[in-house]
Parts: C-alpha cells; structure tokens; sequence
C-alpha cells in the first residue's frame, strides 16, 4: 500500500486541531512541516502558517520563535494586524517593549475596535514609563558590579565573587538583564580576560563563563558571539569550541562546553530543555555556520593538543546535537558525518587506551564513545545509510586486523583492535558481534593472552568478557575462554588478575536469576563474590580502576539470590561501593546501577501461570525457576539496608552519563527504595526527587516513567510542601501529568494522582501549571472508569481541589460538558465511599454558584430519587456534604427551592433535621438539612409547626428516643 501524501493545507488544519486542543508542541511542529511543503509563491498560505506557528511557540514560552514568525509573515503583509499584535506580545516577553509599544499602537491604528489590544497598548504604556526607570537604575547597577567584577577595583576575591553572583542574577531575572549585562558584546573581553589569566581563581572563571552563557541563551546575541573574532567565520568557530581547552578542569570544561550548545541551539533553533526541535528554516540558514562547528568538533578528536576531558565533551556536543532521531539538527548532517571522515575520528578514539594512546584520553572515553556509535547507528533510519554506517566500520577493522601481523607495530595495532572491539560490544553492539565472529580473532585473543606484557593480558581478558553477552555463548567460551581466564586469574599484576576475575564472574552469572541455568556451582560464585570484595575494601592498595573492575565482576553475580543476600549482610562492602561511587563517579554507573537494581528486584516479572508451566514441563520445555531468597520478605529487607547504607547519594553521584540504559536502571532501583514509606524521607533529603527530575528529561522511555513512578511516590503521602519545597513543586508537575496514560501500569497512575491531589491543595499557581500541562482530559479518563475504584476515587479527589481553581471552576459550571452532572450523580454512590465523599464535596462547592444550581436542577431529570439517595447516604460525611448542596440549591432561588419542597426530598429533609440528639454522629447532617429548610420558609414555602415552634424555643426534641 502507498502512503498518501498529504497537503499543506491539510497539516495546517491538523495544526489548527492540535491548537484547539491546547496541544502546542503537536501544533508547532505541524505548522513547520506545513512550511516545509510550501514555497516563496505560496504568498496565501506561507503568512498564514507563520503567524499560527506564532501563536503556539507564544504559548509555549518561545517568544524569540514568534517574535520571528511574525516578522516572516509582516513580510508578506506588513498590515496583519494578528501578526502586529503577537509580535508585540512576543516582544513585551522579551523586554523590548518600545518595540513591542509600536507594534501594538499599529495594530490599534488598523483595527480600532480591538479591545484585547487596547489592553495591551495600556499595559505597554506603564510598562515604557517603568522600564525608563528600571534601566537607568539597572544601567548604574550593572556599571558598579562591572568595576568591582572586571576592571580590579574590588578589595579581594571575595567582593569580586559577590559582584560576579550579582550580575549572574540579574542575566537570570529577566531579558532586559541580560541584555544590560551583555551590553552590546562589551562583557565577551572581560570575561576573555579572567580565563586568560593563569593566576586567577578558578571559581571567578567559571562564574564569569556563566554570566556569559546566560546572556548568549538569546539566539541573536548567541550568533553576534559566534562571529565576534572573524566574521567571515572559521576563525571565530575555532575559537568559540577551544575556549574549553584553555583550562584543564572539568568546571571550567562543563562550562565552556554549555557554550558551543549554546551555539548548536542558535544555529538550529532548538532546545531540549524546553523540549523545542530544530527549526529546518533556521538550520538552512546557518548551514555554513553548522558546517563549520562540526568541522572543528570533528578535528578536535584527535588532536593531539585536546585534552581527555575536553574530547569527551566534544564527543557530548555530538550526541546530543547530531542525531536527527533524538533531537538533534535536521534530518542529514548525522549521514554526511558518517559517509565522510567524522564516523572514522569516531572509530580511532575508540580504538585508544589512557596506557597507549596517540592522543590524551581517560578511561571514560570509551563509555562516552561508545553510546555516541550506538545513537549514531540508531541514526541511521534507512538500509543505504545503515550499510554505508556498516561498510566504514568494516573498513577500519580490516585495516587494523591487516596490521596486527606486523612485526614491528604490531603490538601497538593488537592493543587497537581489541579497544575498538570493546568499544563496539559496548555500543552498537548487533555490530560488535558480527565483528568477533572473524576466524582471525581467536588466535590473536589468545596470543594476547599468553604474552608476558600485563596490557596485553588485561586488554585480552576484558575482550574476552566482552564477547560473553549471552547464556549459549557463555557456556561455549567455558570451553575456551575458562582456562585463558584462570591463567590471568593467577597473574601477579592486578590489573590483569581483575579483569580476568570479571570475565569469570561474568560466566559464572550467565545463567542469570535462573537456578536452573546456572554454570557454575554455588560455593566457586560465593568464591569470586569474595575476591570482588577484597579488591574493593582495600582503597589504599588498589587504584579507582581496578576497584571498578571488581565491581563490574560484582554486579554479575548479583543476579544470584544467595550472592545479594551475602552482600548486603556485610555493610563495609555496602560503604565501599558508595565510597566507589564518588570517587569514580559516571565510570562506574552501569555496574554500581546494575548492582543495585538486582538486589531490590527492580525489574518487572511476569505472572506465572501455574497451568502453562505444566504445560511446558510436560512438553519438556525449560521452565525458569525463582530462588526461594528472591521473595517480598528478602527483597524488603535488601532494599533497607542499601538506603541505610547510602545507596541513594551512590545514585546521584553516578548519573552524570548520556547513557540512557544507565539512567534507567537508576530509575528501577529509586523506585524499588520508594516503595517503602518509611525510606521516603530520607531519599528526598539525600537528593532523590532532584535526581528523578532530571531522569524523567534524560533517561530511556522506560526510565523515564519509572523515575516520574519515584516521585509521585515519594509525594503520594507526604506533605508536598517538604516533599517538593520552592520551585520544584512546580518542575514535578510535568512528569506526573506524563504518568497519566492508559499505556502506564495501574499502581503509577494511582501514585500519580495521589501526588497531584496533595500538590493542587497548596496554591492557585500549582492548580493552574496542571492545567497547563493538558491533564484535565487526561484525569477525567480515570474519573470516569467503572471497573477500577481507587483510579476513579483518586481522580475525583484530584478533580476536588482542582475546583478551588476559578478558572477550572468557570469550566466546570459552563454549559456543554457533563461534569456537572457527574459531581452530583457520584455523590449518590453507595459502595464507594471515597468517591462519593469527594463528589458530595464537589457538590457542595459547586452548588454556590446560581447557575449551576439551575444546570443541575433542569438538565438531570431523575433529581428527585438521586437527592433523596444523597440524603439518606449511609456514610455521615457524604450525607452532610450532599445535605449542604441541596441546601444551597434550595437558597439559590424561590422557583428551585418549590420544586424540591414540592417533591418527596423535602420529606426526606425533614425527618434528618429529627435526628440531632439521637445520632450524634449526623449532627452536621442534621445542621444542613435545617439550613435546607430555612430557605423554605424565607421564600414562604413552609411555615413551621407550633411542636416545631416549641421545640425551637426550648432547644428540645419532643420525639421519644
């Protein structure tokens, strides 16, 4: 079947459907691929796109984007009065507001009656009248903060910290901050200054290049920065990318590399921050610009003056700016970067050792090297860029295979070969065992083996892990790899003897969690779990690398029931994984991950079904078994003591990695220590929910939600104001709206409601960011389901809080929606009685507004019998929720109050307000129902009686008990 091609028009109106919907990225990125189809001649439709386009990236905070929109679409018509007034909000946002006064003042001119621009030409009035005040304040501010900042005339380091924190603020605080700050590129020389001088602090430089970074986050000022040493470009290129290399420390270096992202966002126009993908109009632009940044990252690579940590930085900016299928630049530059010499580089830093390298590099290259070659050939969408991505990785492999026989360099080249294999077992893997699979392999994996060079030996040891991925292949290398393995075991060189305790280890677990598939007896993996320990208790004695070795050996053994029961009884071991954790930081973030991930259960088990097992028993298929040390019982226990033992500092101290699998497995493990309500509190005060927030932007899809499961259990039964202090009460709402999808097991969902419902009782600006985030529909879903009780009680008590939102409110008492409806007819529910508590309450608030009071009296016809349910609720609470509803209906007006009084509820109402002193436990029912009928007699409807006069005046009940 052939796809058919759809028009401009036809995603214009989708884009329309998603802005209708409130969906705005959905609409912005429509509106772009509108754009994409069209050409200079559509002078009909370009404007149109460009000025809807305008209108979602202003709702969605990109004011530079609509600001730019409008421009495009004023080209075509410089009277689009639409385009005039979201340009002039656009650039009210941004602090331009003469700009932005202008705009606003034309659009009046061309259409006079416009209220909503009249209000905004008000606003800009007294916002130019402020702002001339504002800056001539802000202007002497930012000229003291110079002097003492830039030009030496501060005392110490001190007041020249405080100054430079000074202006930090002020780029944050608002545009026109920065804009001041930035003073028309006359900061970019002193901050040059500072890092050029060798003797000055390093905390001053590194604050210095943030001020910077925070004034280039504008993409105009970004750009002018970019060409500011050559404007004709190459020179002003190299010069922006090496200014990490100016200084060694990994500070200065994470600083200066967030500028060049700067760049890549400028050049793009993109952000992942704010989930914004590339703009192809603005990347086409700047492509010679692009060009040029990519050249220059791509020659760093192996330039022998670079650094280890600058390159790892470069091979970052490429992972996250290159691949178009993650999002990074337009769809191209990934397959050019392959089919010319950037896929090469790539390959040779992979194929290079901190022990024999042409170039620096530290043992963390290859991780970073490793998941760059993996999203690279993910990258690769189509079977000619995959082939041409396979072919070059071929090629370099035949070239270093030929020259491994060399007399003279072979070693060098042997050493090489293994490295890039590694590499690639740890990257894109499906390649890397193709590529082991080469008969030639064996023997010089062997030959390896048997030299007295200890690199040699070690290097052939961690190969020869590597090609261990599976169970079968396990049991195959038994036979070869296994005494290769024991002899480097034996060697006096430590670093040998580890990396071949690894592989041992790493067969020893192959069978996995299965007691059945095991290869190795237990007492010989209790054995190599015992040498894992002694490398990592003795921190004097071995350095940070081998000790990362023993704890990759450990996290393979920690599939093995009785090897976590034995780990988390010794807590010096527990200590000196932590004590790993922050010394070797991202080296160690898989295995110490993994680690902890096995030990509390943390991945998912399928429910076995004990009439398919017998079926497969019969059948004689294998049937996996669970370690009877696998249980709730021991999972609990194993999950206390590594949060006693700080695992969760261990976590935070690891996640520094752009591997995705990593952060997910980091993800499992915080979830598996949040089950446990007691550990909650300590896990926010040790960093855990900051730590999930960044894991729900940057983790795997998977991780993503099993962080955002974290957090809404860490806020499900606490206050949220302790659990989510300051603005992070705003930054979790996100990923708790994401939790709220039918794809999402029940148990999140629930959590995630739950959380939400404690964070909407804080304050109107958290109930709006809910809204904002689109979850209403989202929520409603689970308020309307029949078949699960708590996800339909938890959804309407979230719906209840949300209803002190007056916007929601409006809403929610508007004609054309059910929801009215719904708040009434679920407070008639007997079985569920937390739902029906929640909907009595939204009954009563509702019921304060006349309108409403109508709806409900006209639009649901069976009244009589659902008020009378209400009434007459078993539960107390609802009956005297529901009894101040009705009551309220009854003083809204003359005409509902007869109707009610004319119907059997009136009767009902009559003998609750009897009930007072014989059940105390009703007396606010009581209360309500005499409220009720004191409406009654104001409107003259009912007259008491003279028993009920004398009861009145004498405060008693003549009913017997």
């Amino acid at each position: 079947m052939v796809a058919r091609v759809q028009t401009a028009e036809e995603i214009r109106d989708e884009g329309n459907a998603a802005v209708k919907d409130q969906d705005y990225i959905k609409a912005d990125e429509l509106y772009t691929e509108a754009l994409q189809l069209t050409t200079d001649e559509d002078k009909a439709l370009r404007p149109v796109l460009y000025r809807n386009r305008a209108m979602a990236r202003l709702k969605r905070d990109d004011f530079e984007g609509a600001q730019s929109d409008c421009t495009k679409a004023l080209e075509f018509d410089g009277a689009d009065v639409k385009a005039l007034f979201r340009r002039s909000l656009a650039r009210e946002q941004l602090g331009n507001v003469g700009p932005a006064f202008q705009d606003a003042k034309e659009a009046l001119r061309l259409s006079p009656n416009d209220k909503g621009i009249v209000e905004v030409l008000q606003r800009l009035v007294k916002a130019n009248n402020d702002k001339i005040k504002q800056t001539t304040s802000l202007a002497n501010k930012v000229t003291d903060m110079e002097k003492l900042a830039f030009r030496g005339e501060a005392k110490d380091t001190e007041q020249k910290m405080t100054a430079l924190n000074n202006l930090l603020v002020l780029c944050r605080e608002s545009e026109s901050g920065a804009t001041g700050v930035w003073n028309q590129g006359a900061l970019v020389p002193f901050v040059l200054n500072l890092i050029n001088d060798a003797s000055e602090n390093e905390e001053v430089t590194v604050t210095a290049i943030r001020i910077l970074d925070e004034t280039i986050k504008n993409s105009v000022r970004c750009m002018k920065f970019l060409a500011m040493h050559d404007p004709d470009g190459p020179k002003s290129v190299r010069f922006v990318c090496r200014l990490m290399c100016k200084k060694s420390t990994k500070d200065f270096v994470d600083a200066t590399g967030i500028l060049v992202q700067r760049v890549f966002n400028a050049m793009a126009k993109m952000d992942r921050q704010k989930e914004m993908k590339p703009d192809p109009e603005v990347a086409e632009a700047n492509k010679i610009w692009i060009i040029r940044v990519l050249l220059e990252l791509q020659e760093m690579l192996q330039d022998p003056k670079v650094g280890a940590v600058q390159r790892e930085t470069c091979i970052d900016l490429f992972l996250k700016n290159l691949m178009h299928m993650d999002g990074g630049i337009p769809r191209g530059w990934s397959w050019k970067f392959v089919e010319e010499r950037g896929l090469l580089a790539l390959l040779d830093v992979a194929s290079q050792i901190p022990e024999l390298c042409e170039y620096p590099v530290s043992a963390e290259t290859r991780q970073h090297v490793a998941i760059c070659l993996q999203r690279l050939e993910e990258d690769m969408v189509f079977d000619t860029k995959r082939t041409i991505f396979k072919e070059k990785v071929d090629m370099f492999f035949n070239a270093l295979i030929s020259r491994c026989t060399n007399d003279d360099e072979g070693h060098k080249y042997r050493i090489k070969l293994s490295c890039f294999l590694i590499t690639m077992l740890q990257g894109p893997v499906d390649i890397g065992i193709n590529l082991i699979t080469n008969d030639q392999l064996t023997p010089i994996m062997l030959e390896m083996a048997a030299s007295q060079d200890h690199l040699m030996q070690g290097i052939a040891a961690e190969l020869i892990v590597a090609t261990v991925s599976k169970h079968e292949r396990a049991i195959n290398m038994l036979k070869v790899g296994i005494p290769v393995l024991r002899a480097l075991y034996d060697s006096e060189d430590p670093t040998v003897k580890v990396r071949a305790l690894v592989g041992l280890c790493k067969i020893g677990a192959a069978g996995g969690d299965d007691i059945s598939k095991a290869t190795m007896k237990e007492e010989a993996v209790i054995s190599l779990a015992k040498t894992c320990k002694k490398f990592l208790l003795e921190t004097e004695k071995y350095s940070v690398d081998i000790r990362r070795y023993a704890c990759e050996g450990l996290s393979y053994l920690s599939l093995d029931a009785d090897v976590k029961e034995w780990i988390v009884d010794d807590s010096l071991l527990l200590k000196a994984l932590v004590l790993l954790a922050k010394k070797a930081g991202a080296l160690c973030v898989y295995t110490l991950a993994t680690i902890y991930a096995n030990l509390s259960n943390a991945f998912e088990k399928p429910k076995v079904d004990e009439e398919m097992v017998k079926l497969a028993q019969f059948a004689k298929h294998h049937v996996p078994e669970t370690h009877p040390k696998d249980t709730e019982e021991y999972v609990e226990k194993r999950v206390r003591a590594l949060v006693e033992e700080g695992a969760v500092p261990a976590c935070v101290a690891v996640s520094k990695t752009e591997s995705k699998n990593a952060l997910e497995l980091i993800a499992r493990s915080l979830l598996a220590f949040a089950e446990y309500e007691d550990l909650r509190g300590r896990i926010i005060a040790e960093g855990g929910t900051v730590l999930c927030l960044r894991l729900t932007k940057e983790a795997s899809g998977e991780g993503k939600i099993k962080a955002g499961h974290a957090i809404a259990k860490l806020g499900a039964k606490a206050d949220p104001m302790i659990s989510f202090p300051g603005q992070r009460a705003y930054e979790v709402v996100k990923p708790l709206c994401d939790l709220l999808h039918p794809d999402v097991e029940g148990k999140a969902n629930y959590d995630s409601l739950l959380t939400l419902t404690n964070l909407a009782s804080v304050s109107d600006s958290i109930r709006g960011r809910i809204l904002k985030e689109k979850a209403i529909p989202k929520i409603e879903e689970f308020w309307f389901m029949t078949d699960h009780e708590h996800l339909r009680a938890a959804a309407a008590e979230l719906l209840l809080n949300l209803l002190f939102f007056e916007k929601f409110y409006e809403e929610t008492v508007a004609p054309g929606t059910d929801r009215l409806k719904l708040w009434v007819l679920y407070s008639a529910e007997v079985e569920e009685e937390r739902l029906s508590r929640a909907s009595a309450a939204g009954f009563a608030i509702l019921t304060e507004d006349e309108n409403a009071c109508a709806r409900i009296m006209d639009e649901i016809k069976s009244w009589p019998e659902v008020f009378k349910d209400i009434a007459m609720h078993e539960d107390a609470e609802t009956q005297r929720r529901g009894l101040m509803g009705i009551a309220n209906i009854m003083h809204s007006s003359n005409k509902l109050c007869s109707e009610i009084v004319s119907s059997e509820v009136f009767r009902v109402l009559v003998a609750v307000t009897k009930l007072g002193t014989i059940n105390q436990e009703r007396a606010g029912s009581t209360e309500q129902a005499k409220r009720g009928l004191e409406a009654a007699e104001k409107f003259g409807l009912i007259k008491a009686t003279d028993r009920e006069i004398y009861e009145r005046e004498n405060q008693m009940s003549t009913i017997q008990e």
